[in-house]
């Protein structure tokens, strides 16, 4: 166990370990539609799409990738995160394309 893991919960740790199995399955199962949402992205400087009950915006701010996910239902949590912008276009592809699958692993039911 690690000095962080210490701090979490039973549960929190059975969470974090299932997000984490979500994103590898995702990065492989998922990668071609990244690739496309990257390219997409890229293009036109922002991408959105709905996952379940949240709608994901992706956008270009400074040298950041950003991203929200705002809920469908009012009682919900909006959620957001961002990374930096590498400056070669592949690895701009593959940060996009582990930046989409960590969105969306962290909604996972």
């Amino acid at each position: 166990m690690d000095y962080f893991e210490s701090f979490l919960t039973p549960q929190q740790l059975v969470r974090e370990s299932e997000v984490l199995s979500e994103f590898c399955r995702l990065i492989v199962e998922e990668r071609s539609r990244y690739e496309n949402q990257a390219e997409i992205f890229l293009e036109t400087g922002s991408f959105s799409r709905i996952n379940g009950n949240y709608s994901f915006k992706y956008k270009m701010k400074d040298d950041r990738f950003v991203w929200h996910a705002k809920p469908i239902s009012p009682t919900e949590n909006s959620y957001s995160s961002e990374v930096p912008i590498p400056e070669a276009k592949v690895d701009k592809i593959e940060t996009l394309i582990e930046f989409f699958a960590q969105s969306e692993a962290g909604f996972i039911n």
